[in-house]
């Protein structure tokens, strides 16, 4: 049976051993930054750089031609910079989830193009570095420099090693969209435990969080994690993220919430926002330690395009 425990009672308990964050509470959810729908509308993905800079893709879902951007932000939530990404000939460029790895650069999926590319945030020089995906859509990566990302059409994982080499991971039965519900993706969200004994995996059709064993760089078999009611938490599974406790955040990108799953798979907190600070189809999620940014995808509400941030009990 899965235990509901209230945010403000998870804030009590943990006040104890953690210290307070100076002008920011605990779960308080809050916009951070500017309205995005001028630059880089429907914000899908987000990621963090050592910095503290932080990075918002654009799905640019209503365009029919030319490129997408990726909006920089600083820490203060000013905007200081806009990448563009060109598209595949003839094409659309329409981002999904990043990933930003020290020293190699911020990876993005481009679901117009069919494509993995990685982007030097200084140059704003973008390679593809993979391609044939139908829907490339979250990263992860490994100890060894491996790169996964979530191909959410056909429920696959592809991992992509150093030397560029790709080896495709098939789960149909579990990861690929359940016909009829919407939005229809499957594997999306990404995200190893911290001694990589699994790739944990949302699937947002389904509303179900699965885990699939890693050894030897290699995923075997999968297993369901959690599951949701298809009402509240996990609606729409959609990033996920461990902190360092092994709590496991999942954006619910159908009922507006985050939700924390235990390492037993327990829905311990729900992070929702109140009024204008309410998230708005929440799509990705990264930690800063113990900041946590979150993408509002905006998608299936209309209002507005935007990050949010609040303080987590732990760092990720």
């Amino acid at each position: 049976m899965r235990k509901l425990v209230s945010l403000a009672t998870l804030a009590i308990v943990l006040s104890a051993t953690q210290p307070a964050v100076a002008g920011s509470d605990v779960g308080s959810v809050r916009n951070f930054g500017p309205e995005l729908s001028g630059t880089c509308n429907l914000p899908e993905g987000v990621a963090v750089d050592p910095q503290g800079n932080v990075y918002a893709s654009s799905l640019n879902f209503n365009a029919t031609s030319g490129p997408a951007h990726i909006c920089v932000l600083d820490r203060s939530g000013a905007l200081v910079d806009v990448i563009s990404v060109a598209p595949v000939p003839g094409g659309v460029a329409k981002l999904l989830g990043m990933l930003f790895v020290p020293d190699e650069g911020l990876y993005v999926g481009d679901i117009g193009g069919g494509r993995v590319l990685r982007i030097d945030v200084t140059t704003h020089a973008a390679t593809t570095i993979a391609s044939g995906f139908g829907a490339p859509n979250a990263f992860e990566r490994d100890h060894a420099g491996n790169i996964f990302v979530s191909d959410s059409f056909p429920g696959t994982v592809t991992k992509i090693a150093p030397d560029g080499t790709a080896t495709t991971f098939a789960y149909p039965v579990q990861l690929a969209p359940r016909a009829g519900e919407s939005p229809g993706f499957g594997a999306n969200g990404l995200a190893f435990d911290r001694n990589e004994r699994f790739l944990y995996v949302a699937e947002t059709s389904r509303d179900e969080i699965y885990r699939i064993a890693y050894a030897n760089g290699a995923l075997g078999a999968i297993e369901l994690f959690a599951r949701g009611s298809g009402t509240g938490a996990l609606d729409g599974a959609d990033g996920i993220a461990f902190d360092v406790r092994g709590n496991l955040y999942v954006c619910s990108n159908q009922s507006d919430e985050i939700a924390v799953l235990s390492p037993s798979g327990d829905v311990i907190a729900e992070y929702r926002g109140t009024g204008t600070n309410a998230f708005n189809s929440p799509a990705s999620i990264a930690f800063n330690g113990r900041t946590v940014y979150i993408s509002n995808l905006a998608l299936f509400h209309g209002g507005p395009n935007k990050l949010s941030v609040f303080t987590a009990p732990y760092p990720g």
